[in-house]
Parts: C-alpha cells; structure tokens; sequence
C-alpha cells in the first residue's frame, strides 16, 4: 500500500498558476516543508488500495473443445503419471478436492493393490510380462524414468487387471517437450493409441481419454458432455481428419482373407488390390473398430 506522503515528497508543484503554454515552475522544499504539508493535508490518512493478484484459471484452459470433446475438460493431474490417474478415475471428484498429501496417499494404497492384482495376469495374454508390468506399477509411483513402449505396456497391464478401455493421447508438442524432438510435419498433431485391441472392447466397460504420458485425462464438465461410448466412432474419425494419426489394430490373415473382407465395404476400389497387405490390414482394423462402436449406438 502507496501513503500519500510519500508520493507528495516526490513531488511538489509549486503554487504559481501555471499559463496555458508556459513551461511549469517548480521550486525546491525542505523536508520539515513537505512534512509540514503533509500533516495539514486532510487525506493523509487514505491509502491507495492493493493490488490484488488473482489466479484465473478459466475453463478454456483445459477445455477440451478443440479435440472435439465438447463438454469435457482436462484434469491435469499433481502429481503426474499413471498411478495418479488411476487413483484419479476411482473417483475424480475426491481425487479433485484432496489436497497433494491425501493424494499421495491414494496413489500408496492403488500402488500396493495393483502389484498385488498383477498375479491375476498370469493365463492372460500379458502372461510373460506380468513380473515387469509389476515392477513398472512401482516404477511409476517412484517416479523413474521410463522408456517410451513402458507408458503403453503399463496402460494394457492395468487396463486389463481392471476392466478400463484407454484412449491415449500421445501429442507432438509433448514430445518436442519432454525428448527435444524435432516435429517434422507441422500438419501432424501426434498419435492415438489404445490401450488394447480396440475391436475387442465390450460396452460395459468404462472408456477414459488421456495423455500418453499421464499428464491429464478428459472429464465431463457440462452436462452436454455425451458418453464415450456414443461419440467414439465419429470423434476418432473426426480427429483423423485434423492431424491425428490413430493407431488402428492390424488384422492378421492371408491378404487373399483381408480384401475379400474388406471387399464388401462401400468405401472399397478394385484398384485397392494393388496395395500392400499390411496397408489392408490396418484398414480392415479400422473398419472393424468403426462397425463396432457404432453398433454400441443401436444396442
């Protein structure tokens, strides 16, 4: 807070009436002269009001609009990583409201119970990697660094342990951040990764959007905001079309099996033949994910 007493010492203009273009006088006071005036000023008492710093966080900052998710926002998550969005998704609303230390202890108690969890792994098909999706489970709570396939291995473990369906957002802008790499094609906005074989999701289980990296993941925050499951077909399709490469499952079989399939569909061209089969597969996946996310529309 400013006393007037002290902008008054800073300055002192004279008494003179100043004419409309004569330069101004100013004259030099003494101290005990500026103290004097200053105790016979009437103001002295006012004080200018503080200003007061606000942090605003409005909601375009984690508006998730711009992907297309209308009516969801980005959690950003503290701390980060993927046993913090994990114990997030429990329940978001607590995971919100607690303070870091609460948190920190959500995060302990999930860690424990999914290493534990990690043995029902074992006549899965993540069978062989049960004991490393364990030590990654640690891993992630420790903090360690991790290397760029241990993000999806982590996901797929936990994902099947707890019946969750990812989809991950793995931005360009991010990598640059965190590895300094260089983006090549500035009409690419990054990958979308599942968390598993999108052809084999089922409907009952629970469908979260989130960083790669467990930096955020998208939340309803309007009641507008649609499920998932409703808008996953036309979103994915949609963000292919703005710069996002989406990491379509590759059918396995005999080319000869895949175009005869794939031949069926609207969208195929005799020409298509000529192209390699594990362009094909990749299509035959994609097609496969679309039919079965929009047949989750009609049930």
């Amino acid at each position: 807070m400013i006393d007037l007493k002290i902008l008054l010492i800073l300055l002192v203009i004279t008494n003179n009436k100043m004419k409309s273009h004569a330069k101004p006088q100013y004259q030099n006071v003494g101290i005990k002269d500026l103290l004097t005036y200053s105790n016979n000023n009437p103001n002295r008492s006012r004080v200018l009001d503080s200003i007061e710093i606000v942090s605003d966080k409005s909601t375009q900052e984690t508006s998730l609009d711009k992907l297309g998710l209308k009516g969801y926002s980005a959690l950003n998550l503290n701390p980060t990583g993927i046993m913090s969005l994990f114990a997030c998704i429990q329940d978001h609303n607590t995971y919100s409201l607690s303070n870091k230390g609460a948190r920190l202890q959500l995060i302990i108690d999930l860690t424990t119970k999914l290493q534990e969890q990690t043995d029902t792994l074992k006549n899965t098909a993540l069978g062989r990697k049960r004991r490393k999706i364990h030590d990654l489970i640690g891993a992630s709570y420790n903090g360690t660094a991790f290397e760029e396939k241990d993000y999806l291995e982590l996901f797929s473990g936990i994902s099947l342990m707890r019946d969750i369906h990812f989809v991950l957002m793995k931005s360009i802008v991010q990598d640059t951040i965190e590895n300094g790499e260089k983006q090549t094609d500035s009409s690419l906005k990054g990958d979308v990764v599942f968390s598993s074989d999108p052809s084999t999701w089922k409907k009952d289980n629970p469908i979260w959007i989130a960083d790669y990296r467990g930096h955020w993941v998208a939340i309803p925050s309007a009641e507008n905001a649609v499920d998932i499951h409703k808008i996953l077909a036309t979103w994915l399709t949609t963000i292919e079309q703005t710069g996002w490469v989406v990491q379509w499952p590759e059918v396995e079989g005999t080319k000869t099996e895949i175009v005869e399939q794939l031949s069926v569909l609207p969208s195929w061209q005799v020409t298509d033949k000529k192209i390699v089969k594990e362009v094909l597969a990749v299509r035959l996946g994609r097609a496969n994910c679309i039919k079965l996310f929009t047949k989750w529309l009609q049930d």
